[in-house]
């Protein structure tokens, strides 16, 4: 059962993702899982994961209200990337409508990046995190 589950959620975030062209990504020194780590500091555990293309667990918060004013819940799913280049971590927003809540032409762009920089600049020497996803790996 859980794994049919899992299997009909990772189809259905692989057509939402497909949708999603833009995210918020960092650049860290210490670990790639900067933005997973992140959002769980702010939201608390994830609601769901899935495997990417290229081998990552991306974590999934679903049904986020991040903006006070806005009639409006977000999807937010963490993955991570270690390249030459560098480690890092990004962020796609999605709508409750599955569209890409940080596009161009989106109303909540500018909120969602502001709220996210903020998050990313608060430093959380807590643990928990990496014990939690550990679990999953």
């Amino acid at each position: 059962m859980f794994k049919t589950l899992s299997l009909i959620f990772t189809l259905l975030l692989s057509s939402i993702v497909v949708n999603a062209q833009t995210s918020f990504k960092i650049e860290s020194f210490e670990t790639s899982l900067v933005t997973k780590k992140m959002l769980y500091d702010w939201f608390g555990k994830w609601d769901n994961i899935a495997q990417t293309d290229d081998d990552d667990t991306a974590l999934v918060w679903t049904n986020r209200k991040v903006i006070n004013e806005a009639n409006e819940t977000f999807t937010l799913i963490a993955s991570s990337s270690e390249t030459e280049e560098g480690l890092y971590g990004s962020v796609i927003v999605l709508t409750s409508k599955s569209q890409d809540a940080l596009a161009f032409d989106s109303p909540y762009k500018e909120y969602l990046n502001e709220f996210l920089k903020t998050i990313a600049r608060k430093k959380s020497n807590s643990k928990r995190f990496f014990r939690e996803y550990q679990k999953i790996k």
